[in-house]
């Protein structure tokens, strides 16, 4: 069980625990109070709510447990088959639809992963008023979007799309779920203008990034770097894929 744990951090480890502390302590007080049970009007409604309450909270964790599992075989084993497995699990389960509703961007990422373009975008396309939701879920399908006409060779719609992250980049409070140098670095590349694409795929800066995307980083950057830099974005590489073959 310790080892099921064990990619999990310091803070997120003492928050289960405390909330495994919680529902134990909750289902001794229904249990005490089903021992001491009088036929009492409150008591007969404590112990129906509080039964209630405990099985969806133990379910609301366990599931939010599989997410986890899920996100980390995508993000940080680079395993999207497994993970999509565990998101098809964890949708069986998910009765009040909480994570089903968020499908659309867990599969989107899955099919890139999967290196299917027409895939992803038929997921977009089927799931539009999410992706349009607010400027968030708007900047994830541009970037989605992008990657994926990329893969295509479809440089016009990559100009169109780029005009669209180029007005959300101009507000004063942008997202920062991506780093706008990428974006400029896909536009680069769309247009073949490998000495400008390298050079914004350089700004990247990679340090608070996931597996997945350090990589998608690199490999561009192999692709691009002269040859005299091309050696320590491959070591680079190679230490990276060590690091997630040695992981759980």
């Amino acid at each position: 069980m310790v080892k099921v744990f064990k990619h999990y951090s310091l803070k997120q480890k003492i928050f289960m625990i405390l909330t495994f502390v919680f529902y134990v302590a909750f289902l001794f007080m229904i249990i005490n109070v089903i021992r001491n049970y009088k036929g009492d009007v409150a008591d007969t409604a404590f112990i129906v709510i509080g039964v209630i309450a405990l099985g969806f909270g133990i379910l609301n964790e366990y599931l939010k447990f599989q997410y986890n599992e899920a996100l980390w075989y995508l993000n940080f084993k680079l395993d999207p088959d497994k993970a999509s497995d565990i998101y098809n699990n964890l949708c069986k389960k998910d009765i009040f639809g909480l994570y089903k509703k968020d499908r659309s961007l867990f599969d989107v990422m899955v099919y890139l992963e999967k290196n299917d373009p027409n895939k992803v975008l038929e997921i977009i396309k089927s799931d539009e008023k999410k992706f349009n939701s607010n400027v968030e879920t708007l900047l994830i399908r541009l970037y989605y979007e992008m990657r994926a006409h990329l893969l295509l060779g479809h440089t016009k719609k990559i100009n169109e799309i780029y005009m669209d992250v180029q007005n959300i980049e101009k507000m004063k409070r942008k997202p920062q779920i991506f780093q706008y140098d990428e974006f400029h670095a896909m536009k680069q590349l769309a247009l073949n203008n490998k000495g400008n694409a390298y050079e914004y795929f350089k700004k990247v800066n990679m340090e608070n990034m996931n597996p997945k995307e350090q990589k998608y980083i690199l490999e561009n950057l192999i692709k691009l770097a002269p040859r005299t830099e091309v050696e320590n974005y491959q070591n680079m590489l190679e230490k990276l894929m060590e690091k997630i073959d040695e992981s759980i």
